[in-house]
């Protein structure tokens, strides 16, 4: 299928090229000259959100998009912070990365089955990637980051049901230059990170960039006598832009990267139960404020992830131009966790101990083919074919060790430590391999119609079929099992399929030159999935529906002819049906987490993004979200705990009611060897739940309270552009907080994930350009 796919689609475009080399057909534009952005105008931001390049303040849809240069001069180094600067996105951590994911006005997917995919896409330079989680590594020589709220089915496929994340890199100049850029900062950290350009030729444009990040930690593991909670990471890109012929251009893109990270062992943050309160002897309980742990196990995760990609783009005269994008990524992840969260076995009930480890391979294969129009014309289209392939593989290992009875002296009333010789003891054991293979073919389509030079209307479309295979091998548990173990083996072959349209339609309409307003309609649709993972039975077989969405939404964007002043703002309401999230249900004598169809959700709100430019050296910007996300009705899984309850309107998990950004920048001119850049930003968050808890008491537990954070900046600029030194500022009142709190610390306790600039720090960016 790969081999007919590529072959389909280089034989299109050398038919495609034929007639085009004897048009009289625009050339296409050059590697590294002026750019769409570059001669819009002053205030003018080019976008890709459907798949052609437009002004933003053009485009039907709400779109947040932050620079490079944003980035930059605010030292973010990581997709996760963005959620800083982009009101309505929020990120759920996890101890590693193939179990994070992104959520956008509220929508997000919590599971861990290898069977399931996000709701937010991830797409890196045109290439889907079939795993959040693989994008989440460091962000260096970007372009810009597009935000893409809402469900974007029609032109980004069925993982995009609540919006979808685009990233842009740098292309190659036309000269031979670069850069070489160093951070390090006071809780050490260390960044290296640099690029350049290699022109061949007039044809042919390269670009070679690498990064380079160490980080220490923030949480002391007094076990183990060591920080933790850092990483090592390193990673490289090239980029190749031919132009074979005035018309016809080819883009080689390859990367590759890995990391070592002792990430992320969650600190206890409240006192356990009963004697277990002495296993944590050393540690001071203080919620997000605990920066200790006790742990004899080294939570850590090892990653590496590589990928190649071409895109051949033709100009094909006044049919447009025709893409093809071939992809292939591989990845793989291999993690280590302490599940008992204490570094000791104890004889108590719930002192146990507890560990998982095991790798996480998986591939991709994607292939694009799209034709768009031109722009200005009265019919403007995007019609193309796309075909997916992902098989992911995992084998977990749980090993436990349960102490039944002990002759040493207790260290605490109720509380005996456990050793070989003197105690009794089993190993209880268990792996398990499972794995999926996703496949999906579609059809898509997007038409504006330009009635008159001041009305659109618009539609579009997308045929989807789905293959989902699965399948879960596990060993029965050695020694009677233990916590967490399933004491039976399983060998189950899954199967399912799914067809879908789904559709768009909408509106257009210039109030004058300088507004626009819109409405649309949207369909969501993400395909169906299975409920696969370690501890899977008998009664977990039956796929899970596929989640579909019908989303509104009206909107405005204004922007004075002198881009002076910017306003956009937006209302939406979806509605989300079979919505695909994790449930609790009792499992052997515990209560686990289950991906299920929940039952319908709904969100709803406005968000509003503003830019304000009163002279040419000085900017503001701001952003403001309410997002009202809550379940309307919720199916009650069989195996629930007992008292657990419809909730009909709670919150949705890691969906803030409140967020909202307010940026400035101030250029200070000196006329001397440097200018002076002053930055700040400003984050804040209302309350947010951690998960979808059934007891009102826990719920309460794991609501992560509002936050605020303050980043600044002070950069001496060389004016001729050669050099740059910024000092950095993060989280400037050192306000702790959680990204995540969650129920089954021992003893009853709660496990809390920090994240990386949960404590004050400061930094130093030198760049140098040449």
């Amino acid at each position: 299928m790969r081999g007919f796919c590529l072959s389909t689609s280089l034989i299109a475009m050398a038919f495609a090229a034929a007639p085009a080399l004897a048009q009289d057909a625009a050339p296409a534009p050059t590697a590294g000259a002026p750019t769409a952005a570059d001669e819009a105008g002053y205030g003018d931001i080019v976008v890709t959100a459907q798949k052609r390049e437009e002004n933003l303040q053009s485009v039907p849809a709400a779109i947040s998009v932050v620079s490079g240069e944003q980035l930059e001069n605010r030292g973010v180094v990581n997709i996760t912070s963005l959620q800083q600067l982009v009101p309505s996105l929020n990120f759920k951590d996890s101890a590693t990365t193939i179990d994070s994911s992104v959520f956008l006005r509220g929508v997000g997917t919590i599971n861990f089955s290898i069977a399931a995919e996000p709701s937010v896409g991830f797409v890196v330079d045109g290439v889907t990637y079939a795993r959040s989680g693989e994008a989440f590594g460091d962000l260096y020589d970007i372009e810009r980051v597009e935000v893409l709220r809402g469900p974007q089915g029609t032109l980004f496929g069925k993982n995009a049901s609540a919006g979808v994340i685009s990233i842009t890199t740098r292309r190659p100049g036309n000269e031979l230059g670069g850069f070489v850029e160093g951070q390090a900062t006071t809780d050490d950290e260390y960044k290296l990170r640099g690029a350049i350009d290699l022109p061949i030729n007039d044809s042919i444009k390269t670009r070679f960039t690498g990064n380079y990040g160490w980080y220490d930690g923030m949480v002391r593991n007094i076990t183990l006598n060591r920080t933790v909670n850092g990483y090592e990471r390193w990673g490289v890109r090239g980029m190749v832009v031919a132009e074979a012929t005035p018309s016809l251009s080819f883009t080689l893109i390859g990367d590759y990267r890995h990391q070592n990270s002792d990430c992320c062992a969650e600190v206890i943050g409240t006192t356990p139960a009963g004697a277990l309160a002495a296993a944590l002897d050393g540690v001071e309980l203080r919620g997000d404020e605990t920066r200790k742990i006790r742990q004899n196990t080294l939570t850590e995760t090892r990653e590496t992830s590589w990928g190649v990609s071409l895109e051949g783009d033709l100009d094909v005269g006044a049919l447009g131009t025709l893409t093809s994008i071939t992809a292939y990524r591989k990845y793989r992840n291999f993690g280590v966790r302490d599940g008992d969260f204490i570094d000791k076995v104890y004889n108590i009930a719930g002192g146990n101990q507890l560990d998982d480890f095991g790798p996480q391979p998986s591939k991709t294969f994607t292939q694009e083919v799209r034709i768009a129009s031109p722009g200005n014309q009265k019919f403007e289209y995007v019609l193309g074919a796309f075909y997916y392939n992902a098989k992911q593989q995992r084998t977990f290992e749980r090993d436990d060790i349960v102490c039944s009875a002990t002759t040493l002296p207790p260290v605490a009333p109720g509380l005996a430590p456990c050793a070989a010789g003197s105690s009794t003891l089993r190993f209880p054991s268990a792996v398990g391999t499972f794995g999926s293979t996703i496949e999906n073919y579609a059809f898509f389509g997007n038409l504006t119609y330009n009635v008159t030079d001041w009305f659109r209307l618009i539609g579009g479309g997308r045929y989807t079929h789905d293959n989902v295979d699965a399948f879960n091998r596990r060993t029965p548990a050695t020694n009677g099992g233990g916590p967490g173990l399933a004491n039976a083996g399983a060998n189950y072959q899954l199967h399912t399929s799914n067809n879908d349209f789904s559709w768009r339609a909408g509106a257009q309409f210039d109030v004058n030159p300088d507004w626009m307003l819109y409405g649309t309609y949207s369909q969501g649709y993400k395909g169906p999935a299975f409920n696969v993972f370690f501890n899977q039975n008998d009664g977990q077989l039956a796929p899970i529906a596929a989640e579909t969405a019908d989303a509104y939404e009206l909107g405005s964007k204004y922007r004075t002819a002198d881009g002076t002043f910017t306003l956009n703002t937006a209302l939406f309401y979806a509605k989300y049906h079979n919505f695909q999230a994790n449930s609790f249900v009792n499992l052997n004598g515990s209560v686990i987490t289950q991906l299920t169809n929940a039952g319908d959700v709904s969100t709803r709100g406005i968000e509003i993004d503003t830019l304000i430019r009163p002279t040419r050296n000085f900017t503001l910007n701001g952003g403001l979200a309410f997002t009202d996300a809550h379940i309307d009705r919720f199916n009650v899984p069989p195996g629930a705990p007992a008292g657990t309850s419809t909730r009909q309107g709670e919150q949705l998990p890691l969906a803030p009611k409140w967020k909202g950004n307010l940026g400035a920048t101030w250029k200070i001119e000196t006329g001397g060897f440097a200018d002076i850049e002053l930055g700040s930003q400003l984050s804040i968050t209302s309350d947010q739940v951690s998960s979808l808890e059934p007891n009102p008491v826990t719920r309460r537990a794991i609501t992560i309270d509002g936050y605020a954070i303050l980043d600044a900046n002070i950069a001496l600029v060389d004016p001729n552009g050669v050099w740059r030194v910024n000092f950095i500022g993060r989280n400037l009142t050192d306000q702790s907080y959680a990204t995540l709190i969650t129920p089954g610390g021992p003893g009853g306790s709660f496990r809390y994930l920090l994240p990386r600039d949960v404590d004050r720090y400061f930094g130093v960016n030198l760049r140098l350009n040449y």
